[in-house]
Formats: C-alpha cells, sequence, structure tokens
C-alpha cells in the first residue's frame, strides 16, 4: 500500500482519517508534497479544490480518492474545481441520496464510505441532558428555543459556534451527555451520519428525525432512536435514555455490521495496484 497516502484538509475528519490508516494500513501524511505515482485519499478535498485541481495539471501521473462527505445541496457541490476533480478521479460517498446526485452530474461513485471514531465510552457523568452541535441555521435555533421552554429543569446545550472543531475537545463534550441530537441541516433530512457515528463511539444516545430516505432510515433503525417530532418524541419518552422503549445496538455493533464495506474498500485498493 506504499502507492496511497492519506489528506486529511479539515480537522473534523481527522479521526476519521486516522482509523481508515489502521484499517488499510496507509499513512496520514502532516504535510502535502505532491509526488508523482501516489494515489492521495483526500478528506476534505473540497476546501482545496481548485489547488487539487491545478496539482494535476502540473504533475504527471497524480492520482486522488476523493471521500465526498457533502450533502446535495452543498454550495461546495456547485464548485466546478471540486466537481471536475471528482469526474475525473475515484469518489466514495456516504450516502446513497448523495451518490445518486453524483451520478446525476456524471460523477461515477465506486464505493461507499462511513465514518469510523475511535470507540470511547465514558463512566463519567453524563450532566448534559440533550446535546447539538453543528452549524446554526432556523430549523435548529428553533429546536433549541422549543426544547428550553419545555423543559426549563434540564440541562440543554447547542453548539452552533464551531468551537469544537478540535476532536479531542469535542469527544470531551460527548462523553459529558446523555443525549445527542441530529437535526438535519438541510430540508431534505439526509442523515448526518458523521455526527450519529461519533455520538455513538462516545456512548451517547442518538435521536433523530426520520430521514425519509427508507433504506438509511432501515439500516440505522437499530442504532437511532428515529422520530418524526422531537418535541413529540421527547414527551413521549420523559428524554432521557433509562425510558427509552427499546434498547438500541451499540457503536461496536454498527462497525460490525460495516466490515465487509471496510474490506470490499481495501480490495479495490489492491486492484488499483495490479493494474
Amino acid at each position: 500500500m506504499d502507492q496511497f497516502k492519506i489528506l486529511v484538509f479539515h480537522t473534523i475528519f481527522s479521526e476519521n482519517a486516522f482509523c481508515l490508516s489502521k484499517r488499510l494500513g496507509i499513512d496520514v501524511l502532516n504535510d502535502f508534497s505532491p509526488q508523482e505515482g501516489l494515489t492521495y485519499l483526500i478528506f476534505g478535498a473540497h476546501d482545496q479544490a481548485i489547488n487539487l485541481y491545478n496539482i494535476q495539471r502540473q504533475i504527471k501521473n497524480i492520482k486522488y480518492i476523493i471521500i465526498n462527505t457533502e450533502p446535495p445541496q452543498s454550495n461546495h457541490l456547485r464548485n466546478k474545481y471540486f466537481l471536475s476533480i471528482m469526474k475525473e478521479n475515484i469518489v466514495w460517498d456516504y450516502h446513497d441520496l448523495s451518490r445518486e446526485y453524483l451520478e446525476s452530474l456524471d460523477i461515477r461513485v465506486y464505493s461507499k464510505y462511513f465514518p469510523e471514531f475511535v470507540y470511547t465510552p465514558s463512566d463519567s457523568p453524563r450532566v448534559i441532558d440533550i446535546l447539538f452541535v453543528g452549524s446554526k441555521n432556523d430549523r435548529r435555533v428553533g429546536v433549541e428555543k422549543k426544547l428550553r421552554e419545555r423543559y426549563p429543569d434540564k440541562r440543554i446545550e447547542f453548539h452552533m459556534d464551531w468551537k469544537h472543531a478540535d476532536q479531542s475537545e469535542m469527544r470531551k463534550l460527548l462523553q459529558s451527555a446523555k443525549v445527542v441530537l441530529n437535526i438535519p441541516y438541510y430540508d431534505s433530512n439526509i442523515l448526518e451520519t458523521h455526527r450519529i457515528h461519533f455520538a455513538m463511539a462516545c456512548g451517547c444516545e442518538v435521536v433523530s428525525m426520520f430521514s425519509g430516505h427508507g433504506p438509511a432510515d432501515s439500516f440505522y433503525g437499530p442504532y437511532v432512536n428515529f422520530c418524526h417530532d422531537l418535541f413529540e418524541y421527547f414527551d413521549s419518552e420523559d428524554m432521557l435514555p433509562q425510558h427509552m422503549t427499546e434498547q438500541k445496538r451499540k457503536y461496536p455493533d454498527l462497525i460490525a455490521t460495516l466490515m465487509p464495506l471496510i474490506k470490499h474498500n481495501k480490495w479495490l485498493l489492491e486492484q488499483l495496484i495490479k493494474n
């Protein structure tokens, strides 16, 4: 696997890159000095799209495997340089809806990628009843306001300022929470699997709105507490994990389910070496 290297262009993917490195036996580079003949597996390529585009025109025989985690509505998928490097290279994508959208743009998706984290449940007190971490929009602000009004005696924290981009700080925060909310940013309700996996890896219960995508909701059903309305859910379940009606499977079970995909992606890289 020496001809492959892993690049990370955003800190939120640093742990995902570490886990992928261990699974595939590929080094994660701290500094990017492009070398002819190498293939780079790239997290956060959308942040460096124009640079990656230019590099492939300046250096011969350099290839990318773009790990796309952007949903169809993302402005990054309007970036002509990002779209160009995906059309010209191998793409792994995180969701069927995203894959279908990319393929409608004549971008071939070779495989699926699920973000993996180190499993670190904690026995420390979980002092936060409900936690949300993510970018701010009207829907999320509205959910926070209503939850605080309904449950004034509960500790509810919404972090929508990106101050927890550092993954070690984010882990400490998650390990102090009982329930983590998945509130989709876009109206399509596409599941934000990065948030879900990180919360599960830290031993949190995850409560999410149904995404409306049957296969995704079915796959995550054993692991995530789905509802059509967050407020109705907490009213009926008293919002504490011990009152949840169904015991959900834990993060190691999720990773075990994903192992065939992990092995498949390793096989794909081996085929690239042979070719």
